[in-house]
């Protein structure tokens, strides 16, 4: 026997797996129509076991009252051979002596002193006063009886007050109800699941049409979008949220397609100089001119280095997937600053301020916050006239860092599209002056993947203690102090 147990594992498991195959539209009819079904048998069966403790308490009750009539005539001397009708046919009463043999009944049919249709000797159960069911009695017209009983003394000689009332009418009802519910509850029970399955089909058919619909959209094609159902429920929230995920992926491959294209027409510029000038040296060599176009192609290739290395920064900082194994260091932002400030000072024409840069502790990746003070460095010197500031705080749980500087400033038309890729303003426009136009947007997205903000401002005029130029802002959250 133990040996059979676990075969019924794996039949469970494959069970479980022919039912994850099947459509969602059957698996929630099976599961409705299982519950629906267990309801139903159970509610039948309760009903029935319901009617049947109460058509046999009905008959308890009146073999109770034939007992006491009974035990009356029996005490007021008036018992003779034929007991009373109580006016039905379906109980039968008998006065048996110590022997069993009968004394009295209310059966016309059953003599004095004949043997009795109930069992000799009674079961203790009966004898104890409890009322119990006996089948197959050839008392009455036979069949199951309810069957009570009372020992008494007549004449001082022992007996017993039998009572036996009939269950023939309540098994008739009981078994016509048992019919009725077994045909009954499969039709149903089918007639449940059919609906269920309607049901299921036409809540299913919008999202069948809004997967077919998806399903035929490619790459090429993410302007399109779902038709919306015209009902306000879920299905139609979930096409209006299909329908912002594919406008967010549209989004994004037209960033990706112009990022791409400016990318190549960026590094197109410098490689057609490098070229060019590397043609001449080849065809026309001259030793008076050479060491000059040599620093200028030196020049074009730092330049075309600064901008590689800022797509490859960009890229970094775009990648989901990148390693946060830094994450979790805590920076102290104050240190980074300082140190940048001090390499920007050899190649400022500008006098760089820091006399403002206080303690600020950050938690994040410090190449990449370097990174971010660079490009905030090296956009405020190309446009500063005369001076630099820097300045860093923390106060509120939150590590505010503020570069200005006294050019010109930046439009507030153009305020927020500094921190796209390859943006340069109109002062800006030569390659030389104005940089590759990726080191604000790398700010942008360094800064926002570690949880900050960053904006641009005008800087207060100088009367007001400002350098009336631009002002570039950046919060981090800040590392609560361990004291």
């Amino acid at each position: 026997m133990s040996r059979r147990l676990p075969l019924g594992r794996p039949a469970f498991r494959r069970v479980r797996r022919l039912t994850r195959k099947t459509s969602l539209r059957t698996r929630v009819t099976l599961w409705a129509t299982t519950v629906v079904a267990i309801a139903m048998v159970a509610a039948g069966l309760g009903l029935l076991f319901g009617l049947q403790h109460s058509m046999w308490r009905d008959r308890d009750s009146t073999g109770r009252q034939r007992l006491s009539d009974v035990t009356s005539l029996v005490r007021h001397d008036r018992l003779g051979s034929l007991i009373p009708s109580s006016g039905g046919d379906d109980d039968v009463v008998e006065v048996l002596d110590h022997h069993g043999k009968v004394r009295a009944s209310s059966d016309f049919d059953t003599r004095p002193g004949s043997p009795s249709g109930f069992p000799n000797p009674l079961p203790p159960r009966v004898l104890a006063g409890h009322p119990t069911t006996l089948h197959d009695l050839g008392v009455g017209d036979g069949g199951d009886f309810r069957v009570l009983a009372r020992p008494i003394r007549v004449d001082g000689r022992p007996a017993t007050i039998v009572v036996g009332v009939s269950l023939a009418q309540a098994e008739h009802t009981l078994s016509s109800l048992t019919t009725g519910l077994a045909i009954g509850v499969p039709a149903l029970t089918a007639l449940v699941a059919w609906t269920i399955s309607l049901t299921a089909g036409r809540t299913l058919r919008p999202v069948e049409t809004l997967r077919r619909q998806a399903a035929e959209i490619t790459a090429t094609d993410l302007h399109r979008r779902l038709d919306l159902p015209a009902c306000q429920d879920e299905v139609h929230a979930l096409g209006v949220t299909l329908n912002d995920m594919l406008t967010r992926l549209d989004d994004a491959s037209v960033a990706q397609r112009r990022f791409v294209a400016d990318a190549a027409h960026e590094l197109r510029s410098p490689l057609t100089a490098l070229r060019a000038q590397l043609e001449v040296m080849s065809s026309y060599p001259d030793p008076d001119r050479d060491p000059q176009m040599a620093a200028t192609l030196l020049e074009d290739t730092v330049r075309l280095h600064d901008l590689v290395e800022g797509l490859l920064a960009l890229a970094r900082s775009e990648d989901p997937a990148r390693p946060r194994s830094q994450a979790a260091r805590v920076i102290d932002l104050d240190e980074v600053v300082l140190a940048e400030v001090r390499r920007q000072h050899s190649l400022a024409r500008a006098d760089i301020d820091a006399r403002r840069v206080s303690g600020g502790r950050v938690r994040g990746d410090a190449e990449a916050l370097r990174c971010v003070i660079r490009n905030l460095l090296d956009n405020a010197r190309r446009h500063a006239g005369h001076q630099v500031r820097v300045a860093l705080s923390e106060r509120g749980g939150t590590v505010e860092l503020t570069v200005s500087d006294d050019g010109s400033g930046i439009p507030d038309a153009d305020r927020l599209r500094v921190f796209e890729r390859f943006t340069r303003l109109d002062e800006a426009r030569s390659r030389e002056a104005g940089g590759s136009g990726l080191g604000l947007a790398i700010v942008g997205k360094v800064v926002t993947a570690h949880g900050g903000t960053v904006h641009a401002e005008k800087d207060p005029a100088p009367e007001a203690g400002g350098l009336g130029g631009a002002r570039l802002v950046v919060r981090l959250p800040a590392v609560p102090s361990s004291g």
